[in-house]
C-alpha cells in the first residue's frame, strides 16, 4: 500500500473462517483499497478437501467512528445532523457524528486539539513527528468538537463492529459523548490537516436538538438510513435504557 497504513489483512493457516493464500492489489486511493484474496476454506463436516476460492474480493477501508452527542443546551436532548450523502439518492437522512479515523496526525495538531479542549488528556497516541493512527476516542473528540464545535467530559464506547464480516470494509467504533459544552475555539479552523483523509467530506448538513424519546421514534421509524447511524443510536439508546433501570 503506498501512502495509508490499511490492515493488510491475511487469515494464518488454520483460521477457523479460512486461509488467506494471496492478496492482489485491483484498485488503491488514499480512501480505500479493492484486493482479489485466493482463500482456502477450512475442512467441512465431511471432512472433504478444503475448497480453494480465487476470486474472493476484499475492501481496506479505514476505522472509523460515529458519535451520539448529548446536547449542551440540554442534557436530555441529543444533537442531530440532517444530511444527504452520494449513495442516498438525494434522499435526506438523520445522521449522528461520524470520521474517519486518521492514519497519522502531526504533533502540532495534537497541541491545537488538546488547548481547544477538543481532547482529552490521555487519549494516546505513539511517538514521532507524526504519531501514528489515531485512537479511536481521540478521533471520536476531534470529529465532534470540528462538526459541532462541542466538546464532552464524559464518554461511552459502546462496542467495535466490523463493517462487512466477508468482505472487511474496516470496524467502526460508536460512543455515545454527554457533559458536553460548546468550545471557545473551534478546532476545524486550527487543528484540521488539510491532508488528512477525512478532511474533504464536504456534504451539505443542519444541526437539530432533539429529546430522547424523538431520536428513539426516528431510529425505530428508520430515518437513521445508514446502518452504522442507526447501529450507533439503537446501542446509546440501550445503554440508557439500562442506567435507567439500574
Amino acid at each position: 500500500y503506498q501512502t495509508y497504513e490499511y490492515e493488510r489483512i491475511g487469515l494464518p493457516k488454520g483460521a477457523n473462517s479460512g486461509e488467506t493464500i494471496s492478496n492482489k492489489c485491483l484498485v488503491e486511493s488514499p480512501w480505500m483499497r479493492l484486493a482479489q484474496h485466493t482463500v482456502k476454506l477450512p475442512p467441512n463436516a465431511n471432512n472433504d478437501p478444503p475448497k480453494v476460492i480465487d476470486d474472493w474480493l476484499w475492501i481496506d477501508y479505514h476505522d472509523r467512528i460515529n458519535v451520539l452527542v448529548e446536547d449542551p443546551n440540554n442534557p436530555s436532548s441529543f444533537l442531530i445532523l440532517q444530511q444527504t450523502k452520494y449513495a442516498l439518492d438525494s434522499e435526506i437522512s438523520l445522521a449522528v457524528v461520524g470520521g474517519i479515523i486518521e492514519p497519522t496526525i502531526s504533533k502540532a495538531a495534537d497541541a491545537t486539539a488538546m488547548a481547544s479542549g477538543a481532547m482529552t488528556e490521555g487519549a494516546g497516541r505513539a511517538g514521532g513527528d507524526f504519531q501514528g493512527g489515531e485512537s479511536p476516542i481521540l478521533a471520536a473528540q476531534r470529529e465532534v468538537n470540528e462538526e459541532l464545535n462541542v466538546s464532552c467530559k464524559s464518554w461511552t464506547a459502546l462496542g467495535k463492529f466490523r463493517t462487512d464480516v466477508n468482505r472487511g470494509m474496516g470496524w467502526v467504533h460508536p460512543f455515545l459523548a454527554s457533559d458536553c459544552n460548546y468550545s471557545t475555539i473551534h478546532s476545524s479552523e486550527n487543528n484540521e490537516d488539510g491532508n488528512a483523509v477525512g478532511a474533504h467530506d464536504m456534504e451539505l448538513q443542519k444541526v437539530r436538538s432533539m429529546t430522547l424519546d424523538e431520536v428513539r421514534a426516528a431510529v425505530m421509524e428508520g430515518k437513521f438510513l445508514e446502518v452504522q447511524w442507526s447501529n450507533t443510536v439503537a446501542l446509546a439508546m440501550l445503554h440508557l435504557a439500562g442506567e435507567s433501570t439500574s
